[in-house]
């Protein structure tokens, strides 16, 4: 009796990790003929930050295999040799993108409107890089970041997916107060010798004339009038 409880359990274990195995391989494989779109909300604080544009670029191209899917290079950012495990980390779009300026990638520029938003439509299942072609006033250009087209939210898949960046002020840095310039010296022209010593020079040269005097002819009038 008790062997045949302890078989029941186990059978039982075994089609419980069956299940979970079969779960974990269900997820639905995306639509690759169905078009999504990005739309961006350019805020800060709550208000609407408008003017500048943002660069798109197609950097991943899924891949299904054995009931699931995974991102590969796109044949723009093949050479990159970039990984696309961990797409949700800043370290790889910014490789990415560095790449993307260096290499001039092709990618599609979007105008931010005036109440601060943007879309880019018909796009095919992959992976997007999104840069920042041109900062708005007052603000830093946004850290570029990757995208999924679609999104898989909720256990289902979204293909208008909203991608609006976190925006900062643009840091301004104080200029330092230049310190007075000194007072110039005045010279002689062509001598390079200061004006100050003139008049003490001048000023001794008569006292010692006067008393080189005193001391001749004074001296002259004692001895005569002896």
């Amino acid at each position: 009796m008790r062997k045949k409880r302890r078989l029941s359990a186990l059978l039982l274990t075994l089609l419980l990790c069956c299940v979970m195995a079969v779960n974990v391989y269900a997820r639905e494989i995306p639509d690759l003929f169905r078009t999504g779109s990005i739309s961006f909300a350019m805020t800060y604080d709550g208000k609407s930050v408008s003017g500048g544009s943002l660069m798109i670029y197609r950097a991943g191209n899924v891949r299904t295999e054995d009931g699931d899917y995974r991102f590969v290079l796109s044949d723009e950012f093949a050479a990159s040799g970039v990984s696309l495990k961990d797409p949700a980390d800043e370290e790889t779009a910014e490789k990415l993108a560095q790449y993307a300026a260096a290499s001039q990638v092709a990618g599609t520029e979007i105008v931010i409107s005036e109440n601060g938003e943007a879309v880019v439509g018909g796009l095919t299942p992959g992976l997007y890089l999104v840069t920042q072609s041109k900062a708005a006033d007052g603000f830093e250009a946004v850290v570029p970041f990757l995208v999924s087209v679609p999104m898989y939210e909720n256990g289902t898949y979204v293909y208008a997916v909203d991608a609006s960046p976190k925006m900062e002020p643009l840091k301004r840095t104080s200029t330092p107060t230049p310190a007075a310039p000194a007072a110039p010296e005045t010279r002689l022209p062509q001598t390079g010798q200061l004006n100050w010593p003139v008049p003490v020079l001048t000023i001794l040269g008569l006292i010692l004339f006067f008393a080189g005097w005193r001391l001749r002819f004074g001296g002259q009038r004692m001895i005569y009038g002896a």
